[in-house]
């Protein structure tokens, strides 16, 4: 892909609206379900890594939360994330905008921020296989083109069918500097494997129940026990912000989170690649999305000294 006399690495950002394909992408291009995929919007809450790799070259993806107007502390974390990703993170800058269904004045603000980068901007059209004239393609491309001028390259993909992703990658390893790796070989994320559990539960949170319930959980895995064979075993508290939400989760005679727990285990599974027991357990832990405190005991926010 690049020049096999040097090694690149660096990290490719994934910027877009909710629900614009990014974790999708990410998925696509790392070879992996890494991170949480709905058809629900902002289901990624913090910057998720995706590592690729070559002879000669590193790939760091960058799946950040949809980009979008903070309502609460929890979203203004989220769009901090977004921020420092874009601002400071990142070596190529992938703008990913749903060619289906584009909105293009919601990104005003999104494109004014890449308009700043010193980086190198490819725009990505996603879900391109759903638009059946070709020539609004063409249209679109033109005018973000207006919008953000210092777009370098553009590619038309569908990342569900597998369609111009290889092509964007090889891209993305062309454009990276010359420097060492950052990680390991043979690492492909940065997070540990109690925090996959924990998405993959609030993945399927997200699936299964409607309004807002998915959006007022947050996912907290109490005990991680591994290498037991049969005997592993995870227990998770699902944090609701209200006592009717509660029951909502748990369903008559408990068979919704009986559901709940069916399907992420078996996603846990398939990601860790072992069995697992897993136990789900409900609390009530009022307006969690707007305390500091319970933001820094999840993640969202760093500790402060």
């Amino acid at each position: 892909m690049t020049n096999t006399n040097t090694f690149h690495s660096g990290f490719a950002v994934l910027a877009g609206l909710p629900n614009a394909g990014k974790s999708t992408l990410l998925n696509a291009l790392a070879g992996g379900l890494l991170s949480a995929v709905t058809d629900k919007p902002q289901t990624t809450r913090q910057n998720i890594l995706a590592i690729a790799e070559g002879e000669n070259y590193q790939i760091v993806f960058v799946d950040t939360p949809g980009f979008l107007h903070p309502r609460y502390k929890l979203q203004q974390t989220m769009a901090a994330c977004v921020d420092r990703a874009v601002g400071e993170d990142a070596d190529v800058i992938l703008l990913l905008v749903d060619a289906h269904e584009p909105d293009l004045p919601a990104h005003k603000e999104l494109f004014a921020k890449v308009k700043q980068a010193f980086c190198p901007v490819y725009l990505v059209l996603t879900k391109t296989d759903l638009v059946k004239d070709k020539t609004i393609l063409s249209a679109l491309q033109k005018q973000i083109k207006t919008d953000v001028p210092n777009i370098e390259k553009v590619f038309e993909i569908s990342a569900l069918r597998d369609k111009g992703v290889a092509e964007l990658k090889e891209a993305v390893a062309k454009a990276l500097p010359e420097s060492p790796a950052y990680f390991p070989p043979g690492q492909w994320t940065d997070r540990w494997e109690r925090f996959y559990a924990a998405e993959f539960i609030r993945e399927q949170i997200f699936k299964l129940y409607q309004q807002e319930i998915p959006y007022s959980t947050q996912v907290e895995i109490e005990k991680f026990t591994e290498d037991l064979g049969n005997k592993n075993f995870i227990r998770a508290i699902i944090h609701v912000e209200r006592d009717g939400q509660k029951p909502i989760i748990i369903g008559k005679g408990g068979c919704a989170i009986a559901k709940l727990r069916e399907h992420a285990q078996k996603r846990i599974e398939e990601f860790l690649g072992r069995p697992y027991r897993l136990e789900l357990q409900v609390v009530v832990t009022p307006n969690w999305r707007n305390s500091s405190e319970w933001l820094e005991k999840f993640g969202y926010l760093e500790r402060e000294n």
